[in-house]
């Protein structure tokens, strides 16, 4: 029995030698027939990688580049628009500020405007009062001169009438009292004009 698994072992060694033997010259004949071509193909593929590795490198620098340019783009656009908002601001506050300015130089104006107003219309009031004032004085001066007159006048007239009335001949008055009477009106005329 060891016999036969000797056996069978040889012959198993010698079909696995015999089977490598050919695989060995099966890739004899495969070097012979494509092995330039395959060395070629290994040595294109090895250069494509090292162009596409390359080109990869190139890709990754550009785009580094191109980033960092961007990135310094981004910035100086943010920096410009930082600069231009904090004018505007500074100008709007400047603006608002000279409308503050202005509100409140207009609103002291209006003030002495108000101010000046109200003094006018005192002034004005005292000078009217004092005009109805000067005005009723004169029209009561007026009124008692021309009572004054008038009084002359009905005196002068009633003085008339009595001087006619004395001339006439009365038999039963005395002489003496007609000529008190006319005396008498000449005082009244006096005191009057006095009055005036």
């Amino acid at each position: 029995m060891t016999m036969k698994m000797s056996g069978r072992t040889e012959h198993e060694a010698s079909a696995g030698h015999a089977e490598s033997a050919i695989v060995n010259s099966l890739e004899q004949v495969r070097d012979i027939l494509c092995g330039a071509q395959l060395r070629e193909l290994a040595r294109r593929l090895a250069h494509t990688d090292a162009q596409v590795a390359a080109q990869a490198e190139e890709l990754r620098i550009e785009a580094r580049r191109r980033l960092d340019v961007l990135e310094a783009h981004v910035r100086k656009e943010l920096e410009a628009l930082a600069a231009s908002i904090e004018a505007q601001r500074a100008a709007g506050a400047g603006a608002l500020g000279s409308v503050a300015r202005d509100a409140r130089e207009g609103l002291e104006l209006l003030d002495q405007r108000v101010q000046r107003l109200e003094d006018l219309v005192v002034r004005t009031q005292r000078e009217l009062r004092q005009q109805l004032l000067d005005q009723s004085k004169s029209f009561l001066d007026e009124a008692r001169r021309t009572r004054s007159e008038l009084c002359a006048m009905v005196e002068r007239e009633i003085a008339v009438l009595w001087t006619d009335g004395a001339d006439a001949p009365q038999p039963d008055a005395p002489a003496r009292e007609g000529a008190a009477e006319p005396e008498r009106y000449p005082k009244a005329e006096r005191r009057s004009d006095e009055a005036a």
